[in-house]
Parts: C-alpha cells; sequence; structure tokens
C-alpha cells in the first residue's frame, strides 16, 4: 500500500468491509458469537452491538475497553487496529491514478479524482 495514513473515508472503508480480520482470534468467554458473524464484512458493527448489549462478555480486556468513549471512537481503535496489523494483507479498492479508497470493494470510480476504471 503506498500510503501508510488514514485518512476518515479510509477508517470507514475499514471498519465496514474489513471486520474479519479483528475479530477472528477474539476469545470470547460467556455469549457465542457466530463464526459466520465474525468473518463477514459487517463485523466490526455487530461485535459492536455484542459488546454494547452483551454486557462484559470478552476474556479480552483490552478488547471489552474498544467501545469507552461511544461508536465514533470505537469505529476508530478498530480500523487503525486492523490497518496496523493487515495493512498489507487489506484487500483495498484502491484508485489506480491517485491511489485513494473507493466508496466500496466494488466501486469502479474514485470519489477523490472522479477517475473511472470501469
Amino acid at each position: 500500500m503506498a500510503s501508510d495514513k488514514l485518512y476518515p473515508e479510509l477508517v470507514e472503508y475499514i471498519f465496514n468491509y474489513c471486520g474479519k480480520y479483528f475479530w477472528r482470534k477474539v476469545n470470547f468467554a460467556s455469549v457465542k458469537v457466530p463464526a459466520s458473524a465474525i468473518e463477514s464484512e459487517a463485523a466490526n458493527l455487530l461485535m459492536y452491538k455484542v459488546l454494547t448489549e452483551g454486557g462484559d462478555i470478552l476474556c479480552d480486556k483490552n478488547i471489552s475497553e474498544l467501545t469507552n468513549d461511544g461508536y465514533e471512537a470505537y469505529k476508530l481503535r478498530i480500523a487503525k487496529r486492523i490497518f496496523n496489523a493487515h495493512k498489507e494483507e487489506l484487500e483495498l479498492n484502491l484508485c489506480p491514478k491517485c491511489n485513494k479508497i473507493a466508496r466500496t470493494p466494488l466501486a469502479k470510480q474514485c470519489r477523490f479524482c472522479h477517475h473511472d476504471w470501469h
């Protein structure tokens, strides 16, 4: 990846589409979370609901502390952790012209420079 800096649109993309990278190795104590949820693109949003509605369910205190300071702080923390740990393996849909993130994994037009790679 050419850029090692997170910007708001990249944070949003990683949070929405790369959740499976974060939750695979988490040890859940008392709540059964389906493997399909952990492996889904929406894993970060699903896990926020589990963490905030399920009480203290995780054995790993560092993971349960992700929800401190609300949803936006949670989103940023998750995206930073995924990016730092998996930046080389992330499947990011980057614009071939300006190297910024597209809106979705299937998008073929850049939201920044409007380059079209259809």
